[in-house]
């Protein structure tokens, strides 16, 4: 927790203005490198449990706490990572038993 200059009340660290007096607290162009910054944390967050769910799932769980919303969507894509990864070998599995029946070389 912060002060405000102006009229010393409790503020959280991330508020732009006092919710008493008004006072501006940072610049609007601080507040845009901030979200700058976690969109580019959010996309390689997103990309990582996509490529690789088991992190993703790990990661996610690890930064609910903190970020709630950013470790639901990480938790989210890692588990549909999965999902497909399970799908795809199911269908590899399918694939060569049909080969494998059929008779078909596949050396």
């Amino acid at each position: 927790m912060k002060t405000c200059p102006k009229c010393y009340s409790q503020i959280d660290e991330d508020m732009v203005l006092c919710p008493t007096c008004g006072e501006r607290l940072r610049t609007f162009s601080e507040k845009r490198r901030y979200d700058k910054h976690s969109a580019m944390l959010l996309r390689f967050l997103v990309i990582l449990s996509a490529i690789l769910p088991p992190i993703g799932a790990i990661v996610g769980v690890s930064i609910k706490k903190r970020h709630p919303i950013l470790g639901k969507i990480c938790f989210k894509y890692a588990v549909t990572g999965i999902v497909i990864y399970i799908m795809l070998l199911l269908l590899a599995l399918i694939c060569w038993l049909a080969m494998t029946f059929l008779g078909v070389s596949y050396l």
